[in-house]
Parts: structure tokens; sequence; C-alpha cells
């Protein structure tokens, strides 16, 4: 038998040379949507729900409407900190965090055709917060809602992170049986806001 060096030096000498990325325009696939109806349908599609407000205190006032009884909420949006419940500055293990009932998110990019939010880590504190909160909002403008893929990752290369995640609706799973569980490792809820 050989050993695991002599198979990985065959395997490296015969790679083959790599390919081009394929050059796509994409302009042939603009249907002239209406941008916001369609991201606010997939969103809805896949769980979620997206609302309209006209500043960040706005968003803040309507998760407390929605959601009037949680204990342990955060807030990373600016001028909103009387939200929060909890200091992520005072967090040594993520794991504290179990109990996050609302985690509210800027975000700069989503995308209509799936209804995907972008979230990176210049937006998010910790990164395990989207996947551990009960309630995730993220909130963007409306003006930062893309058509296709193909344009959220031209302007992502603009853009390098360390971290970044696409978010698309809340977390869910579905058996054979076709039993849907929402919340089934990660966020129970999605809110989109859409800022005018």
């Amino acid at each position: 038998m050989r050993s695991r060096a002599e198979i990985l030096a065959k395997l490296k000498a015969n790679k083959p040379e790599p390919l081009p990325l394929p050059q796509i325009d994409p302009a042939i696939f603009d249907e002239n949507l209406n941008l916001i109806e369609e991201f606010t349908k997939k969103v809805e599609v896949v769980g979620g729900n997206v609302y309209r407000a006209i500043s960040a205190n706005d968003v803040v006032k309507q998760i407390n409407a929605m959601l009037p009884d949680t204990k342990v909420n955060y807030s990373a949006l600016e001028g909103t900190y009387a939200f929060n419940t909890v200091d992520l500055n005072t967090i040594k293990d993520p794991r504290d965090l179990e109990d996050l009932d609302i985690l509210i998110l800027n975000s700069d990019l989503a995308v209509a055709e799936n209804g995907a939010v972008w979230v990176n880590d210049q937006n998010l504190p910790i990164r395990v917060l989207p996947f551990i909160t009960k309630h995730l909002v993220l909130v963007l403008s409306k003006t930062d809602v893309l058509p296709y893929m193909h344009q959220a990752y031209e302007k992502l290369n603009q853009q390098p992170t360390d971290f970044g995640v696409f978010i698309s609706g809340p977390s869910k799973t579905a058996d054979i049986e076709q039993s849907l569980v929402i919340g089934a490792h990660g966020a129970l809820s999605l809110s989109v806001f859409l800022l005018d």
C-alpha cells in the first residue's frame, strides 16, 4: 500500500489547469422586477416577514409591540442602546447568550431573487448571535436590495470581510414525511425591516 505522501504527490502532479470563471452578463437575467415586492414575497415564502420603518427607533418600537415580554435583548443599531438588556462587552463565552430573545442587526445587502440578507462581521458583534437568538431582526435600506445573486457577489467582491453569511428565513428543517419544524437549529422567527 502506498503512503499518504505518495498519493498526494501524484494527485498534485495530475492536477488540471485552473479554468477562468465564466463571464456572466447579469443584464440578460433582468426581468424588470419590482425589487421590494419580489424580495418581500421570497422572504415570506421561506417563513420570514418584511416590515417598513422610518428609523432605527421605529424598528425598536415595532419590535417592542410585536414581542413585548422578552427579557434578553440586544440591538446593534446606532441610537437604540436603551433597548439592550445585555452588554456584549462583558460576555466572555458566547454560550452565555443562549437565552437571547431578540437580536437586531444592520445589513447593507439583500437579494430579491431568494429573500437572502447578508450579515457580515462588521455588523455582527459576535458571530454566533444570529444562530442562537430566538427572534432575529435584520434592518436595511430599500436601496440595498439587489435583483440577483450575481449583483450581490459583485458588491461583496468590493467589500473584503473575514466572515459573512446570507440568511434567508428563520431556521427550519423537514423530514421525509414533510413535517416542517421552524426554529430547529436557529432563530424561531426572522423579521426584515426595510427603511424608507
